[in-house]
């Protein structure tokens, strides 16, 4: 089959990968026919598991599921989630919600079920491609009438911790934090419980947390300066020095002057005669970087640069 671009498709590649690894995958195909009648549901627990083939599950609104997908931002880990997939099947049971017209939506597996759907087009055409172990998924279900829309968010938030948090964009971190901090609110987690509950999800500093949370309380375009990367996370509050009016009385008449350097130099004590000194000033703003640079060439290097640094002077 022809490839397509970004995907994994060499079907001899992933079976040379996977063919040595001893795997005791469960085979979907027999599970379903030894089920018989009650071939879609087995119970596991309190609720029944059930396989539900994969066209019939639409993706929740994007809107609801604030994290980006694995094949987005993380490719390593999309494609070793990718490969145990091709060997095993789907193991982990998805959640779905039931909708109107035999529908579902998915509240827990958009990865499983993107790389599952990729996997049946990818393969369809090679003859000892078993689709079932693919098209139908392993699912908890969720009927129409168990939940409302907040508690189907919640199923999408509280599904979702295994990512790694560091590594996504910071208006997203941020907006995550806001959404949890207010779903454990509905729940009546007392606000230090909160965010003690939130760090241990994500792993990371109650330090950190209170900084994001303070980030929301910044004149909104000051706040993007910290989303577009322009500003780190340390030097964009520095803005909470100030009350709103004066936050947007920077932005409107300085916002092609900040830069890390003079927002570093903001404190509290700066009226706006005093802020309006420092983004007007000339201060040029540097940055270190490091050169690997041969050991032998190091005081020729050293000289050129002295030369380059002195040319421009001369030209300002």
């Amino acid at each position: 089959m022809a490839g397509k671009k970004g995907r994994v498709q060499n079907s001899d590649f992933l079976k040379q990968l996977t063919a040595n690894t001893g795997s005791t995958a469960k085979n979907v195909t027999d599970t379903l026919r030894n089920l018989g009648e009650q071939a879609n549901e087995i119970e596991t627990g309190k609720k029944k598991l059930k396989y539900i083939d994969v066209s019939s599950i639409d993706n929740a609104p994007d809107d609801w599921n604030l994290y980006p997908r694995l094949k987005d931002t993380q490719k390593d880990k999309y494609l070793e989630l990718k490969f145990s997939i091709f060997e095993k099947g789907v193991e982990e049971p998805c959640v779905v919600w039931e909708q109107e017209n035999g529908r579902h939506m998915m509240l827990s597996g958009h990865n499983r079920k993107d790389i599952s759907m990729e996997l049946i087009e990818e393969y369809s055409e090679d003859p000892v491609f078993d689709e079932n172990k693919y098209r139908y998924l392993p699912c908890i279900v969720y009927s129409k009438t168990e939940l409302d829309e907040t508690q189907a968010k919640n199923i999408i938030n509280d599904t979702n911790l295994y990512r790694d948090f560091s590594k996504l964009p910071r208006r997203i971190k941020t907006e995550i934090i806001r959404v949890r901090m207010n779903s454990y609110k509905t729940r009546r987690y007392a606000k230090g419980e909160r965010i003690e509950q939130l760090a241990k999800d994500f792993g990371v500093e109650k330090s950190a947390l209170y900084e994001e949370l303070a980030i929301e309380k910044i004149y909104p375009p000051l706040r993007e300066l910290y989303y577009f990367g322009t500003l780190t996370r340390k030097t964009v509050l520095k803005f909470n020095y100030y009350a709103m009016d004066t936050q947007e009385w920077i932005h409107q008449n300085y916002a092609e002057k900040i830069t890390e350097a003079k927002v570093k130099l903001l404190k509290k004590s700066m009226g706006r005669e005093d802020i309006s000194m420092l983004f007007e000033s000339a201060m040029e703003v540097t940055k270190k970087i490091t050169v690997d640079v041969p050991i032998g060439k190091v005081d020729a290097f050293k000289e050129m640069f002295a030369e380059w640094l002195e040319t421009q002077k001369n030209q300002d």
